[in-house]
């Protein structure tokens, strides 16, 4: 049972389809992408998820709304020093893809609607689940709706999530005093496939290339700007977005609607209880910069799918305590890293000291020359790490 329909629940039970396995997905709100209000998000995917999403169908049925990243280019606001990584140079055709969320969300909800083995109970909400002998049961808030039994509920409900609390699992918040303001608009200038990340004191500033020539903007600040620029014509935020970001893709031109929304990491104390296993943002939300939230979230569901898939058909149990620590084991050097990196990046980018800016000036023109250190980042940055990275280097990526 999936708790959660949004990016990482149906990704979930997309990656479960066709493995023997009965699986129910429950969601507040039906699987219709215009009912869930305006998203103008633009994901930047990272190599590694591109290819989950690649196993499970989604990603071709996105056509060309998948922008592939070619190179990214870091920098700091009046400091020295900038990061330009081209795929091409490091013998890679691209270091992901953007893809607009909306997009996205729909493609993966015509793909769960099309399985068979996928029983949908939307709209609907979980508002009691508890430990009976071998199995959990759901009781859902509409008093007439059949409870459910299975053998494992994943929590995938987002940040706030109710399950996670009712299992008795805490979680550590840090609320950044920021809003991130995200837009679509057209750059003067051709994006060419490269990303670009500016970070200023108030926040970074992200241009990610879309289809078209357009771009995905996302421009942090800090909450207290964040009504006044949302509420400002267009010209007028494109003025002070511009400022923000610079000239590097010259006047920045016919912007799209922009939505808002605020800034918090939470971390969950421990990803498992009795029967009960935490995915994505109901595990770890991270601040939006370097662009890892759902990246590490789509890990998450590739881990655990290969273990559920596997206890299916070695005839084990799927909500086995071995099963769910293992789980918990194998996702925690990736996790810890991660969520540590986009903190740390969240935080020093801001500081004004001049100490923090000689470290950014030096680790920004470190990540553009030194290549051990260029070549690590970029392939966590694409969602290898450990054993992943080294079976990338030995060349298995072509």
């Amino acid at each position: 049972m999936i708790a959660g329909g949004g990016l990482v629940g149906l990704s979930l039970a997309l990656a479960l389809s066709g493995a023997g396995l009965r699986v129910a997905l429950v969601d507040r709100l039906p699987l219709d992408d215009t009912v869930r209000g305006p998203d103008e998000r633009h994901l930047a995917l990272s190599e590694s998820s591109c290819r989950i999403l690649e196993s499970v169908g989604v990603l071709q049925a996105l056509g060309a709304d998948a922008e592939p990243i070619r190179g990214i280019h870091a920098s700091s606001a009046g400091e020295f020093g900038a990061a330009r990584w081209s795929a091409a140079d490091a013998g890679r055709p691209r270091f992901g893809v953007v893809v607009p969320a909306r997009r996205l969300l729909a493609a993966m909800q015509r793909a769960v609607r099309a399985c068979g083995d996928i029983e949908l109970r939307v709209p609907e909400s979980i508002t009691q689940a508890w430990i009976d002998d071998d199995a959990i049961k759901a009781r859902f808030e509409d008093a007439g709706a059949t409870p459910l039994r299975a053998r494992l509920l994943v929590i995938a409900d987002g940040a706030d999530s109710a399950l996670r609390t009712a299992a008795g699992i805490g979680a550590e918040y840090h609320d950044y005093g920021r809003h991130a303001i995200c837009c679509s608009l057209r750059p003067e200038r051709e994006h060419a496939g490269i990303g670009y990340e500016r970070f200023t004191r108030a926040g970074p500033v992200a241009l990610l290339p879309q289809a078209g020539g357009r771009c995905g903007a996302v421009w942090v600040v800090p909450a207290a700007d964040a009504a006044r620029l949302l509420a400002l014509a267009d010209h007028d935020y494109l003025a002070e977005l511009q400022d923000a970001f610079g000239y590097r893709l010259g006047r920045l031109r016919t912007p799209g609607p922009r939505v808002g929304y605020p800034l918090r990491r939470v971390l969950a104390e421990r990803l498992t209880a009795a029967r009960r296993v935490l995915v994505g943002n109901a595990a770890q939300a991270v601040h939006p910069v370097g662009a890892q939230g759902l990246n590490l979230g789509l890990r998450d569901v590739a881990a655990l799918a290969e273990r559920l898939r596997t206890a299916h058909a070695t005839g084990h149990d799927l909500g086995d305590e071995a099963l769910l620590q293992g789980y918990a084991a194998a996702r925690a050097a990736d996790r810890a890293a991660t969520t540590g990196f986009s903190h740390a990046l969240a935080i020093g980018t801001t500081l004004e000291s001049a100490p923090a800016r000689l470290l950014r000036t030096f680790a920004l023109l470190m990540a553009d020359r030194c290549e051990p250190l260029r070549e690590h980042l970029q392939l966590g940055g694409m969602g290898f790490r450990g054993a992943s990275a080294a079976w990338v280097r030995a060349g298995a990526h072509a």
